[in-house]
């Protein structure tokens, strides 16, 4: 598999959180969400998310478009860099206004992160990963590849597949099931 199939997969299972998160804030209008399960989509997108999935491109991916020596690449992957750092911190703060019962910042941090999150995915797939297959030799996208499934086994397949299996959960619940 080539490593922007790998990141596109995990883009999808970020925007299933959202769309379950997207849901629990519409919820918050009518009736409250339960916290718990508020959390558990905050610690799906910190584990899921950040640990896993941003870590990859981190450590993985960024590397190799400097390494290009490509300002465009090295540029754009910077300001990714910022954007995953305000992701995390949105992270917290929701987190933070949901157990302080601040309802309103609790309302505001998730909208913020819903949007952010949903216009970054866009971005890697639409400018990134395009970038990236054609600045990478043919053997540096196999190395990357290589490299983001050996991360996946160190992060843990068993740790990775709860996760996914708390993200099914949290939609059974909140998101209507199609006729």
């Amino acid at each position: 598999m080539v490593f922007p199939d790998l990141l596109i997969e995990e883009h999808r299972q970020i925007r299933r959180a959202i769309n379950i998160l997207n849901a629990m804030t519409d919820q918050v209008r009518e009736i409250s969400p339960d916290r718990h399960d508020v959390n558990a989509l905050l610690i799906f997108l910190h584990y899921f998310g950040d640990r896993c999935h941003q870590a990859k491109e981190e450590s993985i991916l960024f590397p190799a478009l400097r390494a290009c020596e490509e300002q465009v690449a090295a540029a754009h992957a910077e300001d990714l860099l910022e954007e995953h750092s305000a992701e995390r911190s949105l992270i917290e703060e929701t987190q933070f206004a949901l157990f302080t019962d601040n309802s309103l910042e609790f309302l505001r941090n998730a909208r913020k992160l819903i949007a952010l999150f949903s216009a970054h995915v866009t971005e890697e797939e639409g400018r990134l990963f395009p970038l990236a297959e054609r600045l990478l030799t043919r053997d540096a996208a196999a190395e990357v590849a290589t490299r983001m499934e050996e991360a996946d086994a160190k992060f843990g397949f068993t740790q990775k597949k709860l996760l996914l299996d708390m993200l099914q959960n949290l939609e059974d619940k909140y998101l209507p099931k199609a006729a």
